[in-house]
């Protein structure tokens, strides 16, 4: 007897920019400005700039505990 499974989504490793924002409902002057601060902190990838999906659950933590 098979059972079929829904396929669980996957959180990426590392969030690209403009998918980042959009989970997040923020735009790209509101990131950048937390980068400049260091509120969020991103990684190269050569010239491609990626945030470590880490680095978005601890900010999503710092959200709900009222940090930002």
């Amino acid at each position: 007897m098979s059972q079929e499974h829904a396929p669980r989504p996957r959180r990426p490793l590392n969030w690209r920019i403009s998918d980042f924002c959009e989970a997040f409902g923020m735009g790209r002057t509101k990131f950048y400005s937390l980068v400049k601060s260091e509120e969020i902190r991103i990684v190269k990838f050569g010239r491609t700039s990626l945030i470590p999906d880490a680095e978005a659950r601890r900010l999503q933590d710092a959200l709900e505990a009222g940090e930002l």
